[in-house]
């Protein structure tokens, strides 16, 4: 089988760490700060993270296909998703014109106030201040050359 990706040799050593630190990185720390999140709010961290994108991208109000493709979920997991958040009374559906609605409700918008504080503290001490200060910047620079952004001059 060939590859567009180059040579199909095994990782090295080397690049196998990199590969699991890579992994770990994404994976622990998000589990970590998730798990800060249910314990006191009782939130996910998917729950909070769609919480966040409804707030930030639509004010509270937001298209569900808008949503699902800030998010990176298929449709029928934002579907899922929904339907259970809807079923805790923190978002609701509505019918627009161009499909559904997904909107924040009173008890959602109080819920997301209460995690943000927590989101913040647990991404600080599971990440932040784990690294100095170089690190913090260098870790954003890889992120974003391997995230296809250009990296900023200088």
């Amino acid at each position: 089988m060939t590859s567009s990706l180059g040579h199909m040799d095994p990782l090295s050593t080397g690049e196998l760490q990199v590969w699991q630190a890579c992994k770990t990185l994404g994976h622990e720390v998000t589990r970590r700060v998730g798990a800060e999140l249910t314990a006191v709010t009782g939130l996910s961290g998917s729950e909070y993270g769609l919480l966040s994108r409804l707030e930030e991208l639509g004010g509270g109000r937001l298209g569900q296909q808008a949503l699902a493709d800030a998010m990176g979920w298929a449709k029928s997991r934002m579907s899922h998703q929904l339907t259970r958040m809807a079923a805790r009374g923190i978002v609701r559906r509505e019918k627009g014109p161009a499909g559904v609605i997904v909107v924040l409700t009173a008890d959602g918008r109080e819920l997301l106030a209460r995690a943000r504080p927590v989101h913040a503290a647990a991404v600080r001490e599971h990440l932040i201040d784990r690294l100095g200060e170089a690190e913090r910047a260098m870790l954003v620079r890889i992120a974003g050359r391997l995230a296809g952004e250009a990296e900023p001059a200088g």
